[in-house]
């Protein structure tokens, strides 16, 4: 049977379903709840100059980022630690039998966090170069790496740099039905969030800030940011127990 980008999408949809308490709770609290932190109480990235070609505005740029960077940077990396911590625990609860309460799994998250966290910058460093030369390779290699994080969480001892090689395996049968599926997601995100940057630009100028509306943009930023993350791993959730349990 061929599998669609559209199977593979109701699948993850009915990963999600079947445990949607567990998954909301775990989401809510360790990715959705820090990423909002950052956003209101850290201070906002600067903006690109709208001209990136004068060498002197870039210079500028440059020095304040730097700057921003020295008083906001380690909180913006402890939110992602903390969320990466939390889709780690979602994996783990959903992949290892015997269904483990959330306190076990976090432990279990806790025991291998060292290969998460390894994990985590292995597929972002690939997948970010590829978003940034240009948007389909980066979400071909995300989609191709979307069960990495469950081949960690079911299989105690695959390394971090085994489960890519694994991912890629489980993958390569419905690699563009997963490409098609990730290409769908991002595609959501990108129109919910687009509108939403520049408002929230707009709400940080002088004179038109709104406490109440900035914070409500922001819950809506992290939430999207929060349901992306969420709907790649019940992908590759989904996937690594198809897959797996044929002894790819």
């Amino acid at each position: 049977m061929t599998i669609t980008f559209a199977r593979l999408l109701a699948d993850g949809w009915a990963v999600f379903r079947r445990e949607a308490e567990l998954v909301l709770a775990l989401a809510g609290a360790l990715i959705f709840l820090p990423a909002l932190a950052v956003q209101l109480l850290c201070d906002p990235m600067p903006p690109l100059p709208a001209q990136p070609s004068d060498e002197a505005v870039m210079t500028r740029w440059v020095e304040a980022v730097s700057i921003w960077g020295q008083g906001n940077a380690i909180w913006y990396l402890l939110a992602d630690v903390v969320g990466m911590v939390g889709l780690a625990a979602i994996a783990v609860l959903l992949v290892v039998p015997g269904r483990l309460t959330v306190n076990e799994s976090l432990a279990v998250v806790m025991r291998r966090l060292g290969r998460f966290v390894l994990l985590n910058l292995l597929v972002a460093i690939p997948v970010g170069l590829g978003m940034w030369l240009f948007i389909l390779p980066g979400l071909y290699l995300q989609a191709r790496l979307i069960a990495a994080v469950p081949v960690v969480a079911g299989e105690s001892a695959q390394s971090a740099a085994r489960a890519l090689g694994r991912s890629w395996r489980l993958t390569a049968p419905v690699g563009w039905a997963a490409l098609g599926a990730v290409v769908m997601l991002f595609m959501a995100q990108w129109l919910a969030i687009s509108p939403l940057f520049s408002f929230d630009a707009w709400l940080r100028q002088p004179g038109h800030d709104n406490p109440f509306l900035i914070a409500l943009v922001a819950a809506l930023l992290s939430g999207a940011g929060t349901i992306y993350n969420v709907g790649l791993l019940m992908l590759g959730v989904a996937t690594y127990r198809r897959f797996a349990s044929k002894g790819m």
